[in-house]
């Protein structure tokens, strides 16, 4: 029962590490995928340690925390990537000309 219980916990956990590397659409849901299977995999070797048989219960709650932390950083690095790319459109917007080795400075007298 055991060895059953090991292989079934290992091959979701492998599933759900399948279907996290191939991704979202955004790094908030592929961070949450990753964080839950990974939450989960580690919720159940703590909870079946325990000594009690609690595997099931340490893989949803594991399961549950990590998917609500790998959202969290996955949000925070979309944030990131937004504000980087407004910074740019920006920075390449307006620029100083009189830097630009390209730019022709006579007729600006």
């Amino acid at each position: 029962m055991k060895k059953l219980i090991r292989n079934s916990v290992i091959g979701v956990c492998g599933l759900s590490m399948g279907l996290a590397s191939g991704g979202c659409e955004t790094k908030a849901g592929s961070g949450a995928l990753l964080g839950g299977a990974a939450g989960a995999g580690i919720g159940a070797i703590v909870g079946h340690n325990t000594g009690r048989g609690h595997t099931a219960t340490g893989a949803v709650i594991g399961g549950a925390a990590g998917a609500i932390g790998g959202g969290l950083i996955g949000n925070e690095m979309d944030k990131d990537d937004r504000r980087r790319d407004r910074d740019r459109y920006y920075d390449d917007r307006y620029y100083d000309r009189r830097d630009d080795r390209r730019y022709d400075d006579r007729y600006d007298r």
